[in-house]
């Protein structure tokens, strides 16, 4: 293992704590707080447990390729967990666009139906897309496997001539599906974040009439909002980029670039789910107030079990203590009533 493999693999170790402990967190107080539970939230909550699954498959993958095993989850872990993080923070873009630009029909509409069918189209894109990546490498690897034994049995040139047209068709068939997956998995929802984001900032910044006694307090906010939106794109931007272009570099590249790039890649990916809680939650005050609710109430719980439990130990043993003492008495007393 060469020193920056070790160092990649010791940076992810914190942000693996950092993502499971912040989107867990996350879940749980969403889940906890029904009055919280509208259309941004329960966003919220879908992004944070895709993220939990995304940074625990990304860091087993990270182990493995850093010490050279061969577990191929690299379609489940790059389609399933990938795209659907993707997918929920263009959600929230388009959200936050309407909300703040169109209030009047994000009142009407946003409502837990249409944000439920929504949810439905994003799983079902995943997994068509998912299914895809899974089968084609299914495919990939048993023509590689078929290519190796061709290669070491001597056998006939017709029979090699016959079987030469199924590994150019599966390879390009990858390709083309490298290409949708960039397209529909990158490039459209970084244009729909952009767009959003950009239109809102405008929107603020030159569509709204200034009121002289509260300029200061606009200025700021608008500061603040143009500020969360800039952080949001570019940390989306930043640290999705190497992980769709990781196929490419995988397919066309070789040797041990390769996987230096797999693991950077995968490390950027494992930095962005461990920021999303801090951007989407942590930033609000009212949430960690519940943050800070929610793990007193886990402690004051263990306090008080653990107090029972001394109470219930203390009791029992006083209990037989009487009892021993009632059997030694008893005799006494009714021999003395007998004299």
């Amino acid at each position: 293992m060469d020193v920056l493999t070790l160092v990649i693999t010791g940076l992810s170790i914190p942000l693996l704590v950092c993502t499971i402990f912040g989107n867990f967190l996350v879940g749980v107080v969403v889940n906890r707080n029904k009055k919280w539970q509208n259309v941004n939230t329960c966003l919220i909550s879908h992004l944070a447990w895709s993220d939990f699954g995304f940074g625990i498959v990304t860091f087993i993958e990270i182990l493995s390729v850093s010490e050279n095993v061969e577990i191929h989850m690299s379609s489940f872990q790059f389609v399933i967990n990938g795209l659907a993080s993707v997918y929920f923070l263009a959600a929230l873009a388009v959200e936050r666009y309407f909300a703040i630009l169109k209030p009047f029909v994000h009142m009407k509409r946003a409502r837990k139906s249409l944000m439920w069918k929504v949810l439905v189209v994003i799983w079902i894109a995943v997994g068509v897309l998912g299914t895809a990546g899974i089968i084609l490498e299914g495919e990939a690897l048993q023509s590689a496997s078929r290519e190796n034994a061709r290669t070491n049995v001597t056998s006939l040139s017709l029979l090699a001539n016959k079987t030469e047209g199924s590994p150019t068709l599966i390879e390009t068939l990858g390709t083309a599906y490298i290409s949708v997956l960039l397209a529909f998995g990158f490039v459209l929802p970084s244009a729909v974040m952009i767009f959003c984001y950009s239109r809102v900032i405008y929107h603020v910044w030159f569509n709204t009439e200034d009121n002289r006694e509260t300029n200061h307090a606009i200025f700021k906010s608008r500061r603040k909002l143009t500020k969360l939106f800039i952080i949001l794109t570019i940390t989306f931007l930043f640290t999705w980029t190497p992980t769709f272009g990781r196929p490419i570099v995988t397919r066309y590249g070789n040797g041990e670039n390769v996987t230096k790039y797999q693991l950077f890649s995968m490390l950027l990916a494992l930095l962005g789910s461990a920021a999303n809680p801090v951007i989407y939650s942590f930033r609000c005050p009212r949430f960690r107030q519940e943050v800070i609710k929610l793990l007193t109430c886990c402690c004051c719980k263990r306090k008080r079990q653990v107090n029972r439990n001394r109470i219930f130990a203390a009791g029992s043993f006083s209990l037989k203590e009487t009892n021993k003492t009632r059997v030694i008495a008893e005799p006494a007393s009714i021999s003395f009533r007998a004299a």
